[in-house]
This record gives structure tokens, sequence and C-alpha cells, in this order.
């Protein structure tokens, strides 16, 4: 079924247009002011229905078009927002086809796990300087790389459950041999060997977690 442009569940915002308008012109303004806004996945998603439109007239109003710098006005609260789209922000831009905003998912909020994540514009000094800043710390080692960190641990903890549990085996084997040895340490001994079997499965299946793409983890768990 589809929806209305003034029907509030188009974008799943859950405000009128009027609401949804201002909230639009607010994080608009924010937006190219910044650079890059962190909200809520719903209005990252759905700020890119004016964001687009906005990068437009920025385009036609620094072809010195005074239709689209009203319409820019209508839309950017203020005046250094419009300054800095015309001037700064679309040059950048030169080549129609390349991707001018993009939308980043991060962690779910604490307080009540709704979806978050940012939108900003590709060519950025925020993202530049963060790759920059993390790739001097991985090289002076101030930082450590928490993936290839986890993979490590959990093969070695993984390896030395192998090892138990051969030890283990080998164990209940011998005293299961042996028509001499009372039934109480069998089962202790039988008991030693389930639990690093199960220790031993729980290992590897972190193992394969860690090691899978996070989308598809996202599809294995059926989070979102």
């Amino acid at each position: 079924m589809g929806y209305r442009l003034s029907d509030p569940k188009r974008f799943g915002l859950a405000r009128t247009s009027k609401q949804r308008w201002h909230l639009w012109r607010t994080q608009m303004t924010q937006l190219v002011t910044h650079e890059r806004i962190h909200t809520t996945w719903a209005k990252a998603r759905a700020l890119q229905f004016v964001a687009h439109k906005t990068f437009k007239l920025g385009q036609d109003a620094s072809k010195n078009r005074s239709n689209a710098i009203n319409r820019l006005m209508g839309i950017l609260t203020t005046k250094f927002a419009i300054k800095k789209l015309i001037n700064e922000i679309v040059p950048k831009f030169k080549d129609p086809k390349e991707q001018v905003f993009k939308v980043v998912e991060t962690k779910r909020r604490r307080s009540d796990f709704a979806r978050m994540g940012y939108i900003e514009f590709t060519k950025n000094e925020i993202a530049k300087y963060e790759e920059s800043q993390y790739k001097q710390l991985q090289e002076t080692g101030k930082i450590v790389d928490i993936s290839k960190y986890n993979k490590t641990w959990l093969i070695e903890e993984r390896d030395f459950i192998k090892d138990k549990l051969d030890q283990a085996q080998s164990r209940f084997d011998a005293l299961q041999a042996d028509s001499n040895t009372p039934s109480v340490d069998i089962k202790r001994a039988d008991q030693d060997v389930k639990f690093f079997k199960r220790k031993l499965e729980t290992v590897e299946k972190d193992l394969w977690i860690e090691n899978k793409n996070p989308l598809d983890m996202r599809r294995y768990f059926r989070i979102y």
C-alpha cells in the first residue's frame, strides 16, 4: 500500500508534514554546517530525500541562478550554511556520477535499542581526519585491531581446549579399559570429556562468528 507525501507513515518518523519539514530544515542546515550529523537510522534515511534536492539547488545557485538561491533560503536556516554549500561543498563534486551523500549505520542506542546512524557528505574533512588519525595510531602501536586480537586468542583457547579434551578422552578410555576401576571415577572422567566438548563447541562457534561478515551475522541472528 502506498502512502501520500503528507502521511507520516511514509517516512516512519511519526510526524505530520509540517513537523517533518521543520525537522528536515534544521537537520539539513546542521548537515551543511558540520558535514556530518548523527541521528536515528530512520531520520538519516529520510533526510536523503531533502539532501539531494538541496544539493541540486546548490549546484544551480553556484551558476548564479537567483531562483535557486531563493529556494535555498527556504530550506537552510542560516546564511553561513547557504554560503558554505555554494562556495565550499558544491565545487568538491564536479563529476555528476560520483556519490554525494553516505548513510552509515552505527551501534544501537543503549537506552531504547533504537537503530542509529549518521549521514555525511562523502568528501568531508572529518572522515579524512579520522582515517589519518587511525592509521597514525595503528603505525605507532597505540591502537589494536580488535578483530585480529579476538581471532588470535580464540584460536589459542581452541587449541588449549583440544589438548585438554584429548587428555580427558585418553584418561576415560584408560579407566574404562581397567576392570578394577570404580564406577564413580569412570563417571567423573566421562563428565570431564563432555565438559571439554561443550567448551570446544562454544569456542568454535565464537571463532566462526568472528570470521563472518557483520552484515551476514545480522541476517543469521535476525537482529533487524
